[in-house]
């Protein structure tokens, strides 16, 4: 709308848009996803990107027998634990089944259904929201599952547009500066040493 220099191809007007942060001209660029095996649990830090357009699988129209169920890495990782809560995705799935022998609607079934339990998402989002929740939830101190799927949304963005999307990272490593001071145990940040090294935000403020 307001022009660009002359000469510059259309990867380079991209490329310049967004390291000026030029950012309400990429708003005009949508993508849509089939979400699907996300837990419901995640499904709710999900709704907090509301920038976006949600549209979630009804456990009120379609039966949950024999769900699927996200298994967090801290309980994968422990045998016991890992027994304990597989018995409770079963016993939820028993009660769900239970309670349609006895004449329960889904409506009310769904009740005892597990925040573990898979859910199907369509999402649709402009790049301008993409780039923000990229910027989120590509953190090492986001929610692993939710950092999991940013990295799956990530791949697939920067194979459709590249331009935009190649250099996207977590916030710290788009802004220059790391507005977190702490790093979630057992997850390395690649940004805290080394050539790439990021300075923290209390940091910078130290220095004034």
């Amino acid at each position: 709308m307001s022009g660009v220099p002359p000469g510059m191809s259309d990867a380079e007007i991209v490329g310049m848009i967004v390291e000026n942060d030029y950012m309400s001209a990429i708003e005009h660029i949508s993508f849509t996803f089939d979400i699907s095996e996300m837990s419901i649990a995640a499904s709710r830090e999900f709704l907090e990107h509301r920038i976006s357009s949600h549209t979630g699988r009804s456990t009120r129209y379609n039966e949950e027998d024999g769900f699927g169920y996200f298994i967090p890495r801290e309980i994968q990782n422990n045998a016991e634990a890992l027994s304990e809560f597989k018995q409770a995705m079963e016993y939820s799935n028993k009660v769900y089944q239970r309670l349609k022998e006895l004449g329960v609607k889904r409506e009310g079934r769904r009740y005892v259904l597990p925040m573990a339990m898979h859910c199907r998402y369509l999402w649709t989002v402009n790049a301008r929201s993409l780039v923000n929740f990229l910027g989120l939830r590509l953190c090492v101190r986001a929610a692993p599952e939710l950092r999991e799927l940013a990295k799956q949304l990530h791949a697939i963005a920067v194979e459709k547009y590249p331009e935009i999307f190649k250099e996207i990272d977590c916030r710290g490593q788009i802004l220059g500066v790391c507005p977190e001071n702490q790093v979630r145990d057992g997850f390395p940040c690649p940004y805290k040493k080394g050539k790439n090294r990021v300075p923290t935000k209390a940091e910078i403020k130290l220095k004034k």
